[in-house]
Parts: structure tokens; C-alpha cells; sequence
């Protein structure tokens, strides 16, 4: 341990050790009282170090527990050379906490000589009470632990060890050595995982002397180069680790596989425990009950009725684009028979009652015929335009576009046979297509 000099409030000096961790011995542990023996900033906020703590810091793959110190709440836990550094959301304590000294806080007092230190309201020797965000501590544990079953598991199982691990705020992740394992495999695992949640094993913790490590048969075995902290699953796993977990795997709950992803060698499994998958559930049930009731069937009869509904909608989409096809073929020959002649060609400056994707179609159509030149526009919450003519007409549509919605207060462009562009208005849409239809016409060249 390391010891550092302090100054309490009486001008005495005492030495100050590394944070003592609370949650090795007792995970369960929601509330405890501790002295300030160290105080900062973390990034602009507020940071105290106690001689003892409940609060567990990220690490581990593991996220920092929260709560409050004093009634203010804790953003963020962070370890740092033997010392736990509690981040607060502000640096005014709440008054009146139970567990705390008559006063906490006094102006003048001296504070640790540490880097980082500066004047605050968390002052060195002053007690404080410290209150765990309980959901979210059992639900880490659930997560954890299920984790070190699971991965045993995947090892038991098909000797697929677990390379990295991540406890997420909604769901968590392992990355095993085999991306080969099929759905079936994997659904496998799930099924041992489960087994050992289902016998209530014992899980316990504590430290074990660097000689004695040998005869200890670790999941993974680290370079240790002093006493490591171990975590037993009762005559299943062992592990190092410096996390919470439950009493025994019965507390696990329950561990479902919900995805699985191929990264490379590796295969990404992620899973939920306990209250997780019980949530999952309820909202899986929950969607399963809504979709039954929509289809009016039984929720095991909802596939087929997905089905069924996906083969007539297939069905009716194919009808749908050959009744548009009919359509653009006849509009198009319509507007052809209404064509100006224009020299040994026709134009056709026309705004259509249809959606822009089927004016384009309708464009297409008409661009095939020879002496074409197609001003098309389509009104609506934005005017658009569309202009495109035959191959053997020396017209360059871009350039008469960019012309043309300019005048309509607009923007496009495009290829020599082919534009699109915008207008702002209805109005602005007519002028635009007004200029560019004069403009053709003048063009002699172009017919």
C-alpha cells in the first residue's frame, strides 16, 4: 500500500492509504459512512477519495457503479494509483444526511497534497455517507457473472475461449476464439450456461497468493506478480477478476443469447442476464401479443400469417408496376399525340398530376422517340422538373435547365440528355417550364 501525508482540521497529520474496496468482501452492500482522504477535480468536476468505499470504478470490462456522497449524486468512479475517485455532479454536499458529522464541511480546511488537489466543499477527514444506485449494482453483478458462465461454458462446451468482454448499458458482449460455431452450437452453449444457473452454485471471491495460483485451474490464466483476486463458480469456473457478482448463479437469473456476429477469427456473442432478459421477454411478448391480435390469429400461427401477408403483398406489388407500366406507356403516347411540332420533331411541355419517380418514367418513354424534346414538371409540396430529349437532337437539356429554373427562382442541372432540377413555387415551376419551352423553340438547331 501506499502512504500519503494528510492534514486534518485539528493541524495533525496522518498517513493515507489506498482506498480500502468495500465490495470485494460484500457486493450486497447499499449504504456505508467513510472519510474524505483526498480531494480534486476530474475534468472540471469535483472528486473526494475515501479511506474505504462501496462504489466499484470502471474496469474490467465492467462500468463504475453511481449513487450519491452526501445526497450529491456520482457521475463517474475512477481508479488511479490505490486510490478510488468518486466524480460528483456538483460540489456543494447536500445537509442533514444521516451517517454524517454534526458539520462536514468547514471553510479552511486543508486538503491532501496530491496532484490534481484543489480548495472544494469535500474536505480531507470530514465523513461522509455514501448510498449505492442499487438496480443498477445487481444488475452489473447479474451481467458479470452470468458472463463468467457463459464463458466457461463456450470453453466446456466447444473450447471456444472468451478474448474480450463488454458490460453495456443495454445489452453485453463476448468475443469467443471460433467464429465456426453454427446456431445450433451456439443454442448449445445456452443450454449448459443455463444448467449451471439452474444448480444455484455458490459464487465467491477473494485473494490468492501468487505461489498458489498453480494449483488453481484458471479460465485464463494471467502474469501475475503478486496475490490476484479470484472469483469461483463453484466447481465450474475460476477466475481472475476484480468485479461484483452474486452470492450463487441461481441469482444469475437467466442468460439469453440474442445475437451473434462474425468479426474476423472471432465470433461476437451478445447476451442478456437476469432482469435484462426478463425485460427482453416482456417486450418480445409483447410485440408477439400485437401482432396476433392484428392478424387475428394464435401467436404460433403468426409466422404463417406473415407469410401469407408477404406472398400477396409480393403479389399485389407486381400488379401494381405492370398497371404502372400501362399507365406510363399510355400517358406517354398521350402527351406525344398532344406534342408541338417542333421542325422534324415534337416538344412536349406539360406539368403532371403524378409522382416525380413516375414523371421520370414517363420522360424515359418519350425520350425514345425520334425529334423528342421533353419538358416535363410535377407540382406539389416541391415542384420539380425533368427535361430530356432523343438522341439526334443537338439539345443540351443541362444547359436549358440550368437557364430555365434560374428564371423560376431555382436550382438543377444535369448531362446534355438528361436534368432534373427544382423550384421554390407552383409559379416559379410554370415560368420555368414557360422559359425553357420558348427557349426550344427558338433553338432551330436543335429540330
Amino acid at each position: 500500500m501506499v502512504s500519503r501525508g494528510i492534514l486534518l482540521r485539528d493541524g495533525t497529520k496522518m498517513n493515507m492509504l489506498d482506498s480500502h474496496r468495500l465490495y470485494y468482501s460484500d457486493p450486497y452492500l447499499r449504504v456505508f459512512t467513510a472519510r474524505v482522504i483526498a480531494s480534486r477535480t476530474v475534468e472540471g468536476k469535483p472528486a473526494v477519495a475515501l479511506d474505504r468505499t462501496a462504489f466499484y470504478p470502471t474496469g474490467g470490462g465492467q462500468p463504475n457503479d453511481t449513487g450519491t456522497l452526501n445526497g450529491v449524486p456520482i457521475v463517474d468512479v475512477v481508479a488511479d494509483d490505490g486510490l478510488i475517485w468518486h466524480v460528483l455532479a456538483s460540489d456543494v454536499p447536500s445537509v442533514d444526511v444521516p451517517g454524517t458529522s454534526e458539520s462536514a464541511w468547514h471553510v479552511g480546511d486543508e486538503v491532501s497534497d496530491v496532484p490534481g488537489a484543489s480548495e472544494s466543499a469535500w474536505h480531507v477527514g470530514d465523513e461522509v455517507s455514501g448510498v449505492i444506485d442499487w438496480p443498477r449494482r445487481f444488475d452489473h453483478m447479474q451481467q458479470h457473472t452470468g458472463q463468467h458462465v457463459l464463458s466457461q461454458a463456450f470453453i466446456q462446451t466447444y473450447d471456444a475461449e472468451t478474448v474480450a468482454f463488454h458490460l453495456g448499458a443495454a445489452a453485453s458482449t463476448i468475443d469467443v476464439s471460433r467464429s465456426d460455431l453454427t446456431p445450433a452450437m451456439v443454442a448449445a452453449v445456452e443450454v449448459a450456461a443455463n444448467a449451471v444457473v439452474d444448480a444455484a452454485r455458490a459464487v465467491t471471491a477473494g485473494f490468492v497468493a501468487q505461489n498458489e495460483l498453480a494449483s488453481i485451474p484458471l479460465r485464463k490464466p494471467p502474469k501475475a506478480t503478486a496475490a490476484l483476486r479470484v472469483v469461483q463458480v463453484a466447481d465450474f469456473d475460476w477466475s481472475a477478476c476484480g468485479g461484483t457478482h452474486v452470492a450463487n448463479t441461481a441469482q444469475i437469473g437467466l442468460i439469453k443469447i440474442i445475437a451473434t456476429e462474425r468479426r474476423g477469427p472471432e465470433l461476437r456473442v451478445v447476451f442478456l442476464c437476469g432482469g435484462r432478459a426478463r425485460a427482453d421477454y416482456g417486450r418480445l411478448q409483447a410485440l408477439a401479443s400485437g401482432l396476433a391480435a392484428r392478424f387475428t390469429c394464435a401467436q404460433d400461427e403468426t409466422p404463417e400469417a406473415v407469410e401469407r401477408l408477404a406472398n400477396e403483398n409480393r403479389t399485389l406489388r407486381k400488379d401494381l408496376e405492370d398497371l404502372e407500366g400501362q399507365w406510363v406507356e399510355s400517358r406517354a403516347a398521350a402527351l406525344w399525340a398532344e406534342a408541338t411540332p417542333v421542325g422534324h420533331g415534337r416538344l412536349i411541355a406539360q406539368t403532371l398530376d403524378a409522382p416525380f419517380e413516375r414523371a421520370k418514367r414517363v420522360a424515359q418513354a418519350l425520350r425514345g422517340r425520334p425529334g423528342a424534346i421533353v419538358l416535363l414538371g410535377v407540382a406539389g409540396e416541391r415542384p420539380q422538373l425533368v427535361f430530356t430529349r432523343a438522341d439526334d437532337v443537338p439539345l443540351n437539356v443541362g444547359d436549358l435547365l440550368r437557364t430555365a429554373v434560374a428564371a423560376g427562382g431555382g436550382r438543377g442541372g444535369g448531362r446534355p440528355d438528361w436534368a432534373q432540377g427544382g423550384a421554390p413555387t407552383a409559379e416559379g415551376l410554370a415560368r420555368a417550364l414557360a422559359v425553357a419551352a420558348e427557349l426550344a423553340v427558338m433553338n432551330r438547331s436543335a429540330v
